[in-house]
């Protein structure tokens, strides 16, 4: 082990494996073996895919695997992990979620550590710590959530003081951010009625109805594949834009609008997501290459969310 790394008695790790690369979830071991503990919970994948995996976190100290009989949505298998954590690692004080595709900097979790800590010294009730996402498909750091003057947006980490680092947010990605056990018991888990897409927008929400505060942090970097891949249109200028597939602008769209009905998601979210809803519709249902597939999909998110349908899609 290097002399400048530790590994953490206060965070455990949560992977959520679905019909994984297991290349990536290797590496995501390699990054963690000297940084902190790891659960990894397999959703229902198929059977040689868990044997695989089974070798694989036999070879890893400090790794463990739990296996769910069939695909229960990611909120469900993050619930069964934390529950279990919180059962079995009497030091836990924290959960670092990361996402089958995530790997951290060889520093990140004490980096986070770090930065809660800090905070908590300054006698800040916070509830999660995120990292910077670098998404090496187009070579780019994402920003963070914040919004401004009553109106939702973004900030560019590059735009942060490096002096401090650390700016308070509105809402955290899931893969990479680092929960306190103590907000987790407050605010309660994750949502499994979503199933998938928008539970850390749902918690992150309801953290912050509780008087909790969400951060970020330059100082910790996590490689992250936000979406199946990456698109571009153009708006004053070439943007970007995760690519994300029919089935899963269903649950986009579906949970955007069950959002949309919660008294405690901020009015600033809603409005920016109506418009996001209207231009995933526009875009990816009118113009981009599998429009037919998607403009199924997204219609179909849309009536079952105002129709108030939850949990696994039965289409």
């Amino acid at each position: 082990m290097n002399n400048d790394l530790k590994l953490s008695r206060h965070t455990v790790a949560v992977i959520v494996a679905y019909n994984s690369d297991l290349e990536l979830v290797r590496q995501i071991l390699l990054s963690l073996k000297e940084q902190c503990p790891v659960v990894i919970i397999d959703n229902g994948s198929a059977q040689a895919l868990v044997n695989l995996l089974k070798n694989l976190v036999t070879g890893f100290c400090g790794a463990e695997l739990l296996c769910l009989d069939e695909n229960t949505g990611i909120a469900h298998a993050q619930n069964v992990a934390i529950n279990h954590i919180i059962n079995t690692y009497n030091t836990v004080t924290y959960v670092l979620l990361l996402d089958h595709d995530s790997i951290p900097d060889r520093h990140m979790v004490r980096s986070l550590e770090d930065v809660f800590n800090n905070l908590v010294k300054q006698q800040i009730n916070v509830a999660a710590v995120g990292p910077v996402l670098y998404d090496p498909r187009d070579d780019k750091y994402l920003n963070f959530h914040k919004a401004r003057f009553g109106i939702w947006g973004k900030i560019k980490p590059a735009g942060i003081d490096r002096e401090n680092s650390v700016v308070e947010v509105d809402g955290l990605n899931s893969s990479g951010t680092l929960l306190s056990i103590a907000a987790l018991r407050e605010v309660g888990g994750f949502d499994d009625n979503l199933f998938i897409d928008h539970v850390e927008t749902d918690w992150c929400f309801r953290a912050r109805h509780s008087g909790l505060r969400l951060f970020a942090t330059t100082r910790a970097i996590l490689t992250h594949h936000m979406g199946d891949d990456v698109c571009y249109y153009w708006a004053f200028g070439r943007r970007r834009m995760p690519y994300r597939s029919p089935s899963r602008h269903y649950y986009l769209m579906r949970n955007s609008i069950l959002l949309q009905k919660r008294e405690y998601v901020p009015i600033s979210w809603k409005l920016s997501n109506l418009l996001k809803i209207g231009f995933t519709i526009f875009y990816f249902g009118y113009y981009y290459k599998d429009r037919t597939k998607q403009r199924r999909q997204i219609y179909l998110g849309v009536t079952d969310g105002l129709k108030g349908v939850t949990g696994p899609a039965n289409h």
